[in-house]
């Protein structure tokens, strides 16, 4: 027979470490009830239910906030704070090589998409890729003008233009034109764009310090 009270203080709930469904030990639940008076001479009770869960497997915690109106159960709103992870950080996020300029405004990207944005994550997107081009070839010309004189130094290939050209199109329809792209559109464009900070300011670091720490080639003995 099962343990009723497990039940009462262990959920299943999403585990932003742990990347899925996992058990979560309750650590501590604080009820308030306050009512709501109307015009109409009606009253009703909305209770709130703050709770604090903690992963049985990674120990991260997690609080989840629930509103219920009167004792109806179809009005329940339920809130996890932190929310629930859309997309994961890449882990070279964090390096200094990254400006942090761009670190900032990809932060903000994040946090949006975990708010269940599509619109707004699109157009930091675009201005993610337009302050790498800035940075790489000076605030000069059109987009495509400065995707031309990246391509020019060599920064990004002539396949990676057409790739770029298309995830600012994304960017500039959310932008202009009201386009609201799907969650497959979303994750090709940050791809895109996680890819493209990656090559330009993380990958040439990491080459110059493997450069450093590598010893070098024996010289060749001259032969007698």
């Amino acid at each position: 027979m099962a343990d009723e009270s497990a039940k009462d203080t262990t959920k299943r709930i999403y585990c932003n470490a742990c990347r899925q469904m996992t058990h979560h030990e309750l650590l501590c639940k604080v009820d308030d009830v306050v009512s709501e008076y109307y015009e109409e001479g009606g009253v009703v009770d909305f209770t709130t239910t703050f709770e604090t869960f903690r992963c049985c497997g990674c120990r991260e915690a997690v609080l989840r906030r629930t509103v219920i109106a009167g004792n109806d159960p179809d009005t329940v709103y339920r809130q996890y704070f932190p929310p629930m992870m859309s997309r994961h950080r890449p882990p070279w996020l964090f390096r200094a090589s990254l400006p942090t300029d761009s670190r900032a405004v990809i932060h903000e990207i994040y946090r949006s998409l975990d708010s269940d944005n599509h619109r707004l994550p699109m157009m930091g997107a675009r201005t993610l890729i337009d302050m790498l081009m800035v940075d790489n070839v000076g605030d000069v010309g059109t987009f495509n003008e400065k995707l031309g004189k990246l391509e020019g130094l060599g920064v990004i290939s002539s396949r990676n233009r057409e790739v770029l050209a298309a995830a600012l199109d994304v960017g500039n329809a959310a932008a202009h034109r009201g386009h609201a792209p799907n969650l497959d559109e979303v994750n090709a464009v940050m791809d895109i764009v996680e890819n493209l900070l990656h090559a330009v300011y993380v990958l040439p670091k990491m080459a110059e310090d493997l450069k450093k720490t590598t010893p070098p080639r024996p010289s060749k003995k001259p032969t007698p």
